[in-house]
This record gives C-alpha cells, structure tokens and sequence, in this order.
C-alpha cells in the first residue's frame, strides 16, 4: 500500500487527510519554555491566545529525525511504499530530518521524500493529487513525476498584516520590519525558487489584495485554475478575496482554508493569500 505523509505546514480544509488518505506529521512550536505539536496538544485557539493576548512568541523547528522515524513507523506496515511531501528545504529543515528518517528505515520502508518547493496548501494539494493517481492505478514513479510537474506550476502569494512574525523567523531584515512598521505599509510575499520573499510593499490591506488578484491574473491569465485561498484569523478578508478573485478568473475549484499553527507562527495573524495551480499540469 502506498502510505502519504505530510508535514504539519500543510493548509487544507476540515477532513481532507481522512477523505485522501494521508498523515500528518506534526511540526514543534516553541513558545516560551515549552514546546507543542500542532494536532496534539495545542490548538489554533490557544496559539493565537498565546500570542495575541498574551503577546508569547512563538518559534517552528524542524521534528527530529527519531521522532520522524518513530511517526512513519506508526502510521506505516512493514513492506509499505511511503510518499512524505513536505515544505520547501531553502524554508525548513524538516525535508532533510525526513531523509535522515528515510535512511534508517531503508530496511523496513520504502519511504520517497518529495520537496515540494512551496508550501501552505500547495502541500495537501499535492497529496490529494498523489492520492487520486494511486487510485487510478498510477506507479509510484508515474504520481512522483506527476507532482514534478505539479511543483513547477504552482504559485503561492500572500499579504502579511505585518512583518513581526517574519522578522522573528529569520525570513526578513529588521530594517524592512522598522520601515513597514513605521509606515503602516502592508508587506506582499511571493514565493519564488522555494522561498518566500518580499516582493511589494502597498499602503492599504485593499491595496495588498487587488495586487495579489491582480499578480494572478497576469500569472494565469484566462487559464483554468484551481485555487486554495489561505488565511491566519481572517474568514472574512479571505471571502472577500474569494469572491475578487473569482470575478476575473476561471475558477474550476476553490477552497477556503485557516493556515496551520506552524505557518501561522512564521507569518501572523492577520495573513491572507492565494496558492494557485493549473486545472492541467
């Protein structure tokens, strides 16, 4: 049987790991002096307590890889083929804890690490489409070129209400946070070659969310697209931008989805954005 992994930083709606069949491996959150694992013993609820009204800040690593290997095993038969899809390796070290894993199985399981280069939704996108494959009688070689293909396509931008998160994350400059700070600018990523970067910087949150409507559009033009729209504490920005996007684009497929504790950490609250792919790849 083939086992899908994904790691905690996927985005996906309520029941999707049921409904495709696949695990979750649950990613570390330190905040304070304690570590938590998403799906285990914290909530979004509780996070976003934490560190809205408690003002704790939080911190992501990477699972060890005994811990991994303890996980697989779990969620795993001896003999398996198991497919573990994860967040981009330039973002996190969980791809390269996984191979470490992997390697300590080999005699056990067969278990293929597939680098997603993205992440968010991107992931359990992936694992949905690696899933149906397998049910349509794919080869494990046939679903792992599938999501290449995949992988090469996708495109994930995103509004941050702030750069706080980011900057305590490593994943921008103090003196970006200090400048869009200072001058209530909103801050939009774009994820480019596995990393998320800043690509513009808007006055306005209307202003951030006509630039990612409009980034799409010229990305994908009349193209039919799916698309997971992703939020951290904001349904309603992210119905807003669900009903803008679909306006001028042609929409096969759209999700709503909250970002996983994990994310949400290296983003705040507040983040709304857009994974998109072609309805064909």
């Amino acid at each position: 049987m083939l086992r899908i992994i994904v790691d905690g930083s996927a985005d996906m709606p309520e029941g999707w790991a049921e409904a495709y069949q696949f695990s979750i491996l649950p990613i570390p959150i330190q905040i304070g002096n304690k570590t938590y694992f998403q799906g285990v013993d914290i909530t979004p609820d509780l996070f976003y307590h934490m560190v809205g009204v408690e003002g704790k800040k939080p911190q992501t690593a990477a699972p060890s890889p005994s811990r991994i290997t303890e996980f697989i095993e779990t969620v795993s038969d001896v003999g398996d083929k198991v497919l573990s899809i994860h967040v981009s390796g330039k973002m996190s070290a969980t791809v390269a804890m996984v191979q470490e894993a992997a390697k300590a199985l080999k005699d056990k399981l067969n278990v293929i690490v597939f680098d997603s280069e993205a992440g968010s939704a991107a992931l359990a996108l992936m694992a949905r489409e690696a899933r149906r494959r397998d049910q349509a009688g794919e080869s494990l070689e046939e679903i792992i070129d599938g999501l290449k293909k995949m992988r090469s396509k996708v495109m994930v931008i995103l509004t941050l209400d702030s750069l706080e998160f980011a900057y305590r994350s490593g994943r921008v400059g103090a003196l970006k946070t200090a400048l869009t700070s200072f001058l209530k600018i909103k801050p939009i990523v774009s994820l480019k070659e596995g990393m998320l970067n800043v690509s513009e910087m808007v006055r306005t949150r209307k202003k951030s969310l006509e630039r990612i409507v409009a980034n799409i559009n010229q990305h994908f033009g009349s193209e039919p697209i799916k698309v997971a729209i992703v939020h951290s504490q904001d349904r309603h920005t992210a119905e807003l931008l669900k009903d803008a996007l679909e306006n001028v684009m042609n929409t096969t497929e759209t999700i709503i989805t909250e970002l996983s504790i994990s994310v949400a950490a290296n983003l705040g609250p507040g983040t709304v954005g857009i994974v998109a792919l072609p309805e064909e790849f």
